[in-house]
């Protein structure tokens, strides 16, 4: 006889549940139903019979599941939740009991429990507990309980870390544990991230923060950083321990522009974080990343440039004109803007900015605004303060040069070694003094090196008379070489060898006294340099010589 030929009973309609017919499963599952509340207190005590048991087989699984969903489905009482949720905590692993059914009134009801399973079980016990707190808010009294566990030994970091933000409230007592955590391989990162979902309701660590920042090169530092630069935006301490870091090493720096990489937009006070890199940076790489900011935000950025290229040190203006490099579209605009400036204030170029930062100045305003007239009058400007303190007018500003004030500058720097009669000057030297400027004179570093030859001298005694004698071999081979190069650049250095003073050569004793004196003639030198010019025809000396006949254009 069929189960449903006799009258139906509670057991019956339990054991319809793990049927393969469909309908003897509804029959059962109807007369349950229709049992109301009376029904209820049987229902469980069946389930925590058969959970067990559904390890084993497939029907009582089967039966736990269905009235896993009718328990779910009723109004459970009070006092029926807490051993319905027991048995799910125990329940075996084959058992499907989706958790989405599960009323949070049953796990409000059960609390005491679960609090208790997760101070006391064992830790896949624990696990188990995890799911149930999902469909409520936890209270703040079991915050110590969870920072209890936010330690590499517990087993149950990560479960804690995901139940903190469901406590209501102040996190603060978890505040020392989770910022211990970011000193924990596997689990700083977790920490990281914790940290910042529940900024709001976390008050930043000062003090280990301090403490992770100031250890250099390690992960603790980069994980702190990753922490810091969004607790920045609220906080001035945190903003604060940035910049210390910033100041002390290199791989803070990195890290920070590492994390304000990934950002879509950088706030102000996070660009000023940016610049604080540039100028204490010691890495041309860390440089160059930083300077790349400049690119992206560029009209956000522009007032940082403009005040830094006027007020700032001249370290920091030399940056400040670096980073226009990256500026594509405000870099020209940019640059005018100071062009005006640096040309009416001379206080600002030659005391503030100085002579160290005239290279980047000149190679900004030839990228940005070489059409400019402000440009050559800056440029001259800068050329007549390296005149003026006897110092070497860098090639970058060379180029912003008309060919007038060009060729004085070359001129002056030949006559200056002219001057020295060579001495200290090294074919080394007169290949880094045509570097940069290679395109802009009409000679190349072979000639510039018999010039430097030809300028210099040596000389021995003859026995006897104890007079020196100058040597003429090596420096009259290179003025030969002038010689058999006809053009009017060598004619410039010709007529400069003619003019080729004699020297008094001074001998001392060891106390520093003059003993006696003799000079060295250098007729054979300016006899040789006359006798070329006479056949080439007293060309005229001429500075602009010195220069090609075409300019390149820039």
């Amino acid at each position: 006889m069929g189960l449903f030929n006799s009258e139906m009973t509670p057991q019956k309609a339990v054991e319809a549940l793990g049927s393969d017919k469909e309908v003897k499963v509804e029959k059962g599952i109807e007369f349950l139903q229709e049992g109301g509340a009376e029904m209820l207190p049987f229902m469980v005590e069946k389930f925590q019979t058969i959970v067990p048991q559904a390890a084993r087989s497939k029907k009582h699984a089967a039966v736990a599941e269905h009235l896993y969903t009718l328990l779910c489905e009723a109004d459970l009482p009070a006092e029926l939740c807490t051993p319905f949720v027991e048995t799910l905590i125990q329940a075996p692993e084959n058992i499907d009991f989706s958790f989405s059914e599960l009323p949070a009134a049953v796990v409000i009801n059960s609390y005491p429990l679960l609090e208790t399973t997760l101070q006391d079980a064992d830790v896949e016990t624990k696990k188990k507990v995890v799911p149930f707190f999902d469909k409520i808010h936890l209270p703040p009294s079991i915050l110590p309980v969870l920072a209890s566990f936010l330690n590499r030994e517990s087993g149950f970091a990560e479960e804690a870390l995901l139940l903190i933000p469901q406590v209501d409230g102040d996190l603060s007592p978890v505040s020392d544990a989770l910022y211990d955590m970011l000193d924990l391989y596997p689990l700083g990162d977790a920490a990281a991230e914790s940290i910042l979902q529940m900024r709001g309701r976390l008050l930043p660590n000062l003090e280990k923060l301090n403490q992770y920042l100031m250890d250099f090169s390690s992960q603790v530092q980069k994980r702190a950083i990753r922490v810091s630069v969004p607790l920045a935006e609220d906080n001035s301490a945190v903003y604060a321990l940035l910049q210390k870091a910033i100041l002390a090493d290199e791989s803070a720096r990195v890290h920070i522009l590492e994390v304000l990489e990934k950002k879509e937009t950088l706030r102000p006070d996070q660009m000023d974080l940016v610049w604080m890199i540039l100028v204490n940076s010691d890495s041309a790489l860390t440089e160059e990343r930083g300077m790349k900011f400049f690119g992206r935000i560029e009209k956000n950025v522009r007032p940082l440039i403009i005040h830094y290229a006027q007020n700032g040190t001249t370290q920091e203006i030399a940056r400040a004109f670096k980073c226009i490099g990256f500026m594509k579209e405000e870099g020209p605009r940019v640059c005018r803007e100071l062009l005006g400036v640096y040309t009416s204030n001379d206080a600002l170029l030659f005391d503030r900015a100085g002579y160290a930062a005239f290279p980047v100045i000149a190679e900004m305003m030839k990228t940005n605004c070489a059409d400019d007239a402000l440009t050559g009058v800056l440029a001259k400007k800068m050329r007549d303060y390296c005149t003026q303190n006897e110092l070497e007018t860098p090639t970058e500003v060379m180029a912003l040069l008309a060919p007038e004030e060009l060729s004085d500058v070359i001129e002056w720097s030949f006559k200056r070694i002219f001057e020295t009669y060579g001495i200290g000057y090294t074919p080394q030297y007169a290949e880094e003094m045509l570097s940069g400027i290679s395109e802009l004179v009409a000679f190349d570093i072979p000639v510039l090196n018999s010039f430097i030859k030809a300028i210099g001298f040596s000389y021995t005694y003859e026995s006897g008379e104890n007079q020196p004698t100058i040597l003429h071999k090596e420096t009259a081979a290179a003025i030969n070489r002038l010689r058999s190069a006809n053009t009017p650049a060598t004619s410039n250095i010709l007529h400069l060898i003619s003019r080729k003073k004699d020297l008094e050569i001074l001998q001392n004793d060891p106390s520093g006294t003059t003993i006696s004196s003799f000079t060295l003639s250098f007729e054979e030198h300016r006899r040789l340099a006359l006798d070329e010019l006479e056949r080439r025809g007293f060309p005229a000396y001429a500075p602009i010589n010195y220069l090609k006949q075409e300019r390149p254009r820039y």
